[in-house]
C-alpha cells in the first residue's frame, strides 16, 4: 500500500538527518546549537540586568576635614576607649600637638586671607583717585564721546614703504581710512577727527583703529599700539578692578601704562 502524503511530511518533520545521513546525529547538533544560543541569550540578559541594577556610587559627607572634625574624632576616641587599656600618654600628647599645630596653621591662613582682603580694598580705594585723570594703556581701542574721539599712538620698528590707518566701529565695519604714505621707524600719534569717510561725525561709542603697513619687501609690519583716554568709571567685577575710559573703553588695571 502507498503511504499517505501527510504521514511522509510528519516523518520528515520528526527527525533531522546529518551530513553523513544518519538519523539522530542532526538532532544532537541541533540540540547543542539551541542550547548555546539559549546560554548566550541568558548571559546577555543577566549582564543587562546586573548593569542596570548596579547602584551609582556617590560621595557621602565632606571630602576634607577641619579642626572641628579632628576634635570630634579625638573626643570620640576618649569616650570609647577600653577602661583596662587607657590611651597611652605619649600618643595622646602627640595627637594634642598635632591638633595645636593644625589650629595654628588654620588661624594663620584665616589671618592671611583677612590681610589680603584688606590690601585689596585699599588698592580699590586707590583706584578711585584715577577718576577724571587721563591714562595711557596698551591697546588700540578708541572711545567717541560727544563727537570727540580718543587719542592713540603706534610704533613702527622699521621704515615702511606705505601705511594706511583704518578705523572700525564696535561691529567691525569700516568707518574711516586714511593714507599715511611712507613712514620712518619710530612712534607716531594717531589722530582722528571722529568723522567717517563721508565727512559726517560718527555716533558716540566704541571704536578700534588699526595701521596696516608694508616694508620694501612687501612684508606686513608688526605694530605696537597704545591708547589714551580719561578715566570716567571704576568697576569691580568678581574681585577684579576695571577702568572705563571716555565712557566707552573698558580696560584692566594691568593695562595701564602711565597716568598723564
Amino acid at each position: 500500500m502507498g503511504r499517505r502524503p501527510g504521514a511522509c511530511r510528519k516523518a520528515a518533520r520528526g527527525r533531522t538527518i546529518s551530513a553523513g545521513g544518519r538519523p539522530g546525529q542532526g538532532r544532537r547538533d541541533r540540540s547543542f546549537h539551541v542550547s548555546t544560543e539559549d546560554t548566550i541569550v541568558s548571559v546577555a540578559s543577566t549582564t543587562g540586568l546586573l548593569s542596570s541594577a548596579a547602584p551609582e556610587l556617590k560621595t557621602v559627607g565632606k571630602s576634607t576635614m577641619d579642626r572641628q572634625d579632628f576634635m570630634t574624632l579625638f573626643i570620640t576616641q576618649l569616650q570609647y576607649q577600653d577602661p583596662t587599656k587607657p590611651l597611652d600618654s605619649t600618643e595622646m600628647a602627640s595627637q594634642l600637638a598635632q591638633f595645636s599645630s593644625m589650629e595654628a596653621t588654620m588661624q594663620m591662613s584665616d589671618n592671611m586671607k583677612k590681610l589680603l582682603d584688606y590690601q585689596t580694598s585699599q588698592n580699590n580705594l586707590q583706584l578711585l583717585t584715577l577718576l577724571d585723570k587721563n591714562v595711557q594703556a596698551a591697546g588700540n581701542d578708541l572711545g567717541v564721546t560727544a563727537g570727540v574721539a580718543g587719542k592713540g599712538e603706534f610704533t613702527l620698528v622699521e621704515p615702511m614703504e606705505d601705511a594706511t590707518l583704518y578705523v572700525y566701529d564696535a561691529k567691525g565695519a569700516l568707518v574711516r581710512s586714511m593714507d599715511l604714505g611712507a613712514m620712518k621707524a619710530g612712534t607716531f600719534a594717531m589722530t582722528w577727527d571722529g568723522k567717517n569717510n563721508g565727512g559726517q561725525v560718527v555716533a558716540d561709542g566704541l571704536y578700534r583703529y588699526e595701521v596696516k603697513a608694508i616694508d620694501a619687501s612687501g612684508a606686513m609690519a608688526d605694530i605696537k599700539y597704545k591708547m589714551t583716554g580719561k578715566v570716567t568709571g571704576v568697576q569691580f567685577d568678581s574681585g577684579k578692578a576695571m577702568l572705563t575710559l571716555d565712557n566707552q573703553v573698558s580696560i584692566g588695571t594691568a593695562d595701564v601704562l602711565q597716568v598723564m
